[in-house]
């Protein structure tokens, strides 16, 4: 049998809202030691394990789904990778997702939250609102920005090459479709068939690179970058802005697909589903929200892709008669060849307590149930069977750990405040989440992601077959009996040798000014005056704007006296009451808003003013 030389891996990205900074500084950290790896085999260098790692499969949902686009668009060309010791200078502009992730769209005199707090998404835009709708709590025009810059920015450099990224690497971003996909089942009756129909909202854009463009009829969008133009960089963009948009915070995004993509892929139709899932002669056209919604930790349908694809190369080199549908990865260290490798900001840890409240009142229930909705909705059933196999290494996280002086800290994501939403308020916390990413990266391909030598895997024998003593110092850490499956090393400048990668250090905890926050209160109080003013406007055919049917009052009889004296008095008067008290409702909403924020912060040690606090190590 042909000698086992790879280990194929799909990377998942979990949902996290502005906390996309760790995970970017993760992917920032794991190129990193890619790139060193391969660059010493091609030196030939000693004491380099020779076995290979593809990446063949790169997914996400929300934040992670962004991440997954930007990196499939960073890897077109090299790129400086951003640590301490120069986050601060220009190079930081030149990492993609360093760029995209911490620096965003923010300037000196215009901070990413004062951005968003904007009302340019709701008024002056008449291209892309002409009807003045308020598609979402804050102005989320940056993303768009950002999402354009990265990959209509992006074209492949031809000298180039990535050979731990597979040559077919495969995108997915999960989608919410408030449109959806219907389905019906059939049942026979007394007065004939009956159907019960239901639709489903579960959906997803699903990429692979291909330079050719040919369709293959899988249902996957093809795209490169080796044109200025590329191919389906508009549904990349697309596909990026709306797995982020985080309900009524974030505007929605309209996506247009061709037919194709949606009734020739197997990850979107339900068992049992014959025929097309939309109609094959139509554009498909839905709004989309985050993905993580419905998704927001895709390695179900990361291992999915990882499955059908190792059971098609198995089935193509004749090393397997079986179908497709009947393969299953290899699980035990001493066999697996293939895992889902999850970066989660957020994971869900934590179980509900065991004593049930059991409380009635209906604000209580009301609160439960969309909980209840939402877990229901994350439930991956068909991966519970396997969860208690202690000796399943096709599934591995990278979550976030901070210490200080060696001690585990709480609350390891600086940006993890207000569900997320954090990050916006500094960029300071970006930049510390940024950098623990990278630290916990390389804590974990050092130390978990391995292999036990006693386990004798074969990609691992051959790999690290006739490495010297001296050589496995450079490699393992202090000196244990697992061999990791990235290597982080590095090369030296007279590119000669290999050397351990220097120590990613703990970088201090970041804190905001109280200031600061206090004077985003009267840009609060004008975005929520705006939004409860342009409430109402949405857009009909024709960008007519709709507002509510006043017709009802032709049903009321008038006197003359009423219609001419006192309805134009009192309306005049009920409408300045109206502007009084919606001033008044938006101030306190305001101030209450940045109470909210102030409180938060502060629980999470967040706030200069708090004695716990330290400030970050440069501006």
């Amino acid at each position: 049998m042909e000698t086992q030389k790879t280990f194929h891996i799909g990377i998942a990205m979990a949902g996290a809202v502005s906390a996309g900074a760790y995970t970017a500084g993760v992917m920032d950290y794991l190129l990193e030691a890619l790139e060193n790896w391969q660059k010493a085999k091609d030196l030939d260098l000693p004491g380099v394990p020779r076995h290979e790692v593809v990446i063949d499969v790169l997914s996400g949902a929300s934040a992670g789904g962004m991440t997954a686009i930007i990196t499939a668009a960073s890897i077109q060309k090299e790129f400086p990778h951003i640590n301490q010791r120069n986050y601060f200078t220009l190079s930081a502009f030149e990492n993609p997702l360093f760029n995209s992730w911490v620096n965003l769209t923010e300037e000196p005199k215009s901070d990413i939250m004062s951005q968003m707090l904007e009302t340019g998404d709701i008024i002056s835009s008449q291209d892309s609102n002409p009807s003045d709708e308020v598609r979402s709590v804050f102005n989320s025009l940056f993303i768009e920005k950002i999402a354009h810059r990265v990959i209509d920015g992006s074209m492949k450099d031809s000298g180039i090459n990535r050979p731990y990224f597979a040559p077919d690497l495969e995108l997915l971003t999960t989608l919410t479709n408030l449109r959806g996909f219907n389905y019906e089942l059939e049942f026979i009756t007394a007065s004939g068939k009956r159907y019960d129909r239901m639709t489903s909202h579960k959906d997803l854009l699903h990429f692979q690179h291909n330079p050719s463009g040919e369709y293959r009829n899988d249902g996957k969008i093809p795209y490169h970058f080796y044109t200025s133009g590329g191919l389906n960089k508009n549904l990349l963009i697309d596909g990026a802005i709306a797995t982020g948009a985080f309900p009524a915070g974030l505007a929605p995004r309209m996506i247009t697909r061709d037919p194709k993509y949606l009734n020739d892929n197997r990850l979107l139709k339900l068992s049992g589903k014959t025929g097309f899932l939309v109609d094959p002669n139509t554009e498909y056209r839905a709004v989309c929200v985050d993905g993580g919604v419905i998704n927001n930790e895709p390695y179900d349908l990361t291992e999915l892709i990882l499955r059908n694809r190792r059971a098609e190369a198995l089935h193509n080199s004749g090393n397997s008669s079986a179908p497709a549908s009947e393969y299953q990865m290899e699980q035990s260290a001493a066999a697996f060849d293939t895992s889902v490798l999850m970066i989660d900001p957020f994971p869900a840890e934590d179980l509900p307590d065991e004593i049930y409240p059991g409380l009635l009142a209906l604000k209580n229930t009301s609160v439960q149930l969309a909980g209840a909705i939402q877990q229901q909705l994350m439930v991956k059933s068909e991966l519970l069977e396997r969860a208690y196999n202690d000796n399943d290494y096709t599934r591995f996280m990278i979550a976030p750990v901070r210490s200080k002086s060696g001690v585990t800290q709480p609350n390891s994501i600086a940006s993890g405040s207000l569900g997320g939403f954090g990050g916006f308020f500094s960029k300071r916390f970006r930049v510390h989440d940024y950098m623990l990413g990278r630290r916990n990266c390389q804590r974990f391909i050092r130390q978990y992601f391995c292999v036990p030598e006693s386990a004798e895997n074969p990609i691992i024998s051959y790999g690290y077959a006739n490495l010297k003593k001296d050589h496995l110092t450079q490699i393992r850490q202090n000196n244990s009996r697992f061999f990791p499956i990235i290597p982080d090393i590095r090369v030296a400048d007279n590119n000669t040798a290999i050397h351990k990668a220097r120590m990613e250090e703990e970088f201090t905890y970041p804190s905001i000014n109280l200031k600061y926050l206090f004077n985003l209160e009267s840009k609060v109080q004008q975005r929520f005056y705006l939004i409860a003013n342009n409430l109402d406007n949405n857009k009909k055919a024709g960008n007519k704007v709709h507002r509510p049917d006043k017709g009802v009052k032709n049903y009321r009889e008038k006197s003359w006296i009423n219609h001419y004296i006192v309805e134009p008095f009192t309306g005049y008067t009920t409408n300045k009451m109206i502007e009084i008290g919606k001033n008044a409702v938006c101030k306190i909403a305001a101030r209450k808003f940045i109470d909210t924020v102030i409180a938060d912060f502060d629980k999470r040690g967040l706030l200069k003013n708090n004695p716990a606090c330290q400030p970050i190590n440069k501006d």
